[in-house]
């Protein structure tokens, strides 16, 4: 995958997730004239935005521009330092409660009673306004097609486009989940009636361990039970983003910007 353009923004300690990390990949022969869609990428837990825009170089990127995020939250194994991850209210449903159990253990309380009087903003309040904040910037740069902005999130990157997507449906043209989970502590059919016109695919491979494919299988239940057009294949493989898989979301993401309104 080669691209005569490639802007990325340095990762900000002091930043938090005011301003995520991001990598901006334009089409080898950009037209300004005309309008791209974006694809907001969001990665698997313990990697980066370089990681997922190199995992999907099967996809045809001269027809996208793209917009790869990193997580706020520095993963670590054994000491040592693996990527990044979204935070604790992405994680799988069977193991949410107990990890957002413990980091509000962690916190006094006086200073929960402090941020609720003070009305701060919470975790995922903060990740939304700077995911939104890199779209805009991106569409102020780039010619970008207002109706034709897609999540595509791997692993608890999906759990994050489900919530951004499901959340504010009016946004987004699409949700591409791979390999991933509807996040626990999270109402996806809250705004039901707005939501029936999101489109989403969700990919996920037989053999994952990490995310078993029957709870993928639930999940596309419940969404269209409610109505939802979702789309849904398997494929013989693990965790990781394959050839073939990455080939069928390109051509789904084609399919729905040609379609006709």
């Amino acid at each position: 995958m080669s691209f005569d353009r490639r802007q990325a923004r340095p990762f900000d300690k002091e930043a938090g997730t005011e301003s995520l990390a991001e990598a901006c990949y334009v089409p080898q022969r950009y037209e300004p004239n005309y309008p791209y869609p974006l694809l907001v990428m969001l990665h698997a837990r313990a990697s980066d935005e370089q990681m997922m825009l190199r995992s999907a170089s099967a996809m045809n990127w001269r027809n996208y521009v793209g917009l790869s995020l990193r997580g706020p939250e520095p993963v670590s194994r054994r000491g040592e330092h693996v990527g990044f991850g979204w935070g604790p209210e992405f994680g799988r449903r069977d193991k949410i409660r107990s990890s957002v159990d413990r980091l509000a253990a962690s916190v006094p309380d006086t200073e929960r009673f402090r941020r609720r009087l003070a009305d701060e903003p919470d975790a995922i309040d903060t990740l939304e306004d700077a995911v939104f904040s890199a779209v805009r910037r991106t569409r102020s740069s780039l010619h970008v097609h207002s109706e034709r902005i897609f999540l595509v999130g791997s692993g608890e990157g999906a759990a994050v486009a489900y919530r951004l997507g499901l959340t504010y449906p009016e946004r987004f043209a699409g949700v591409v989940a791979i390999n991933g989970w509807l996040p626990g502590n999270f109402r996806p059919l809250g705004r039901l009636k707005d939501c029936r016109d999101l489109k989403v695919l969700v990919v996920h491979g037989e053999w994952n361990a990490r995310a078993r494919v029957e709870t993928a299988r639930k999940d596309v239940a419940v969404l269209r039970a409610g109505g939802l057009k979702v789309s849904f294949q398997s494929y013989p493989c693990a965790h990781r983003l394959t050839a073939p898989m990455l080939s069928d979301v390109d051509t789904w993401l084609i399919n729905q910007c040609t379609a006709e309104v």
